[in-house]
């Protein structure tokens, strides 16, 4: 799961440029990416829960491959928290 994490973050940083809005959320996924560094143990709440409509907001291509794994990450990390 980190290293899809570290891929999307990257894949999002590129684009930043272009959609000055993902910055939040790049920043709701390394917030994220530190709490799992500490082994989920302050993880109760999902703090990326709605991230792949946010970024479908933002974009609204719903063919990029990043709407998957966001969604895939998304459902990783509410599978971690239950």
């Amino acid at each position: 799961m980190k290293n899809k994490l570290d891929k999307v973050i990257v894949d999002l940083k590129n684009k930043l440029p272009y959609e000055p809005k993902l910055d939040l959320i790049i920043s709701r996924l390394e917030s994220v990416k530190s709490l799992l560094s500490d082994n989920c143990q302050s993880l109760t709440l999902n703090p990326i829960n709605g991230i792949t409509r946010a970024y479908l907001d933002i974009v609204s291509d719903y063919e990029d491959p990043i709407t998957n794994d966001l969604y895939s990450l998304e459902k990783e990390i509410s599978a971690l928290i239950k």
